[in-house]
């Protein structure tokens, strides 16, 4: 499994800086920033009735982008403030593949619950304003402000917020990796989030059903 290392904020307010503005934050850094392509995920989270995933530390994910499916299983790692640490799967998905799991993720899964038991219990919509953090040409992180609606399958209650991820790409050191997050912190007001999309999907229905 990959090893995924990302710094995660909330956003206060939903606000996404201009290419030259990030560029201004990186000055005198040896990174630089370049605009990507406007993503719009689909997200939707699975788990048996007991929660047996989340009991066992993991978070099992079907994801469309771009017209392309992927399924991805997550471990709860580690967090130390802002600063996320986690072993994923990732593997695409054939057309019309929902389910069954890919091999190696339905493998992992297995001894520990019924696969075939398992059910959608958190939809996500996200549009991602993603950059890419370049060093000597070359990326070696993204930078991603998400919008989020979330709701639980065939629900009619949802509720929104935005986040920040600065996720390292290769063997970024963690170092540079909280450089790129400082410089990014003195351009837009961030507060560190100690949560995944998925648990704080989860606290935000619970409390929109109260």
């Amino acid at each position: 499994m990959a090893l995924e290392r990302e710094l995660k904020f909330s956003l206060l307010d939903p606000y996404v800086p201009a290419l030259p503005e990030l560029l201004a934050a990186l000055e005198g850094t040896p990174f630089e920033v370049a605009a990507a392509p406007l993503e719009e995920q689909h997200d939707r989270y699975f788990d048996d009735d007991a929660g047996g995933l989340r009991a066992a530390g993991w978070a099992l994910r079907r994801r469309q982008l771009d017209g392309r499916g992927w399924a991805t299983l997550k471990a709860a790692g580690s967090v130390q403030g802002a600063l996320h640490e986690r072993e994923e799967l990732e593997l695409p998905l054939a057309e019309g593949d929902d389910p069954p799991w890919p091999g190696p993720i339905r493998d992992r899964i297995d001894p520990l619950v019924d696969v075939d038991g398992l059910r959608p219990r958190v939809e996500l919509r996200t549009s991602r304003v993603r950059f890419a953090i370049l060093r000597d040409g070359a990326e070696v992180a993204t930078l991603s402000f998400d919008a989020v609606e979330a709701r639980a399958p065939g629900g009619e209650r949802s509720a929104l917020f935005d986040e920040v991820e600065i996720e390292a790409r290769g063997d970024l050191p963690e170092v540079e990796l909280r450089a790129i997050g400082q410089a990014i912190e003195d351009l837009v007001r961030l507060t560190p989030s100690a949560v995944s999309k998925l648990e704080r999907a989860e606290a935000l229905l619970l409390l929109a059903t109260w």
